[in-house]
């Protein structure tokens, strides 16, 4: 497992949607009779797990506009932060 900075990140954002999924399924046991209280499920967990997407995606474009002024490749420099977390 790569341990930088954004590796790390991008693990705990993949964690958190496989969390949001584990905390789903026993709620969809309780909300499958109701078809309102059903959607809202869905549509909080759809919603959550795009957040993190979103977030996820912020933060490589963000980085990528630090590399890219610091002269370094982009995906490849990591930052500073991923630099001394090696």
């Amino acid at each position: 497992m790569n341990t930088d900075a954004h590796s790390l990140k991008g693990h705990g954002y993949l964690v958190s949607i496989v969390s949001v999924l584990l905390l789903a399924i026993p709620a969809f046991k309780g909300a499958k009779d109701s078809s309102v209280m059903l959607a809202c499920l869905l549509a909080g967990a759809a919603f959550s797990i795009a957040g993190m997407g979103l977030r996820w995606i912020a933060d490589r474009k963000t980085q990528r506009r630090i590399d890219e002024a610091k002269g370094e490749k982009p995906g490849h420099g990591g930052g500073k932060l991923a630099r001394e977390a090696r």
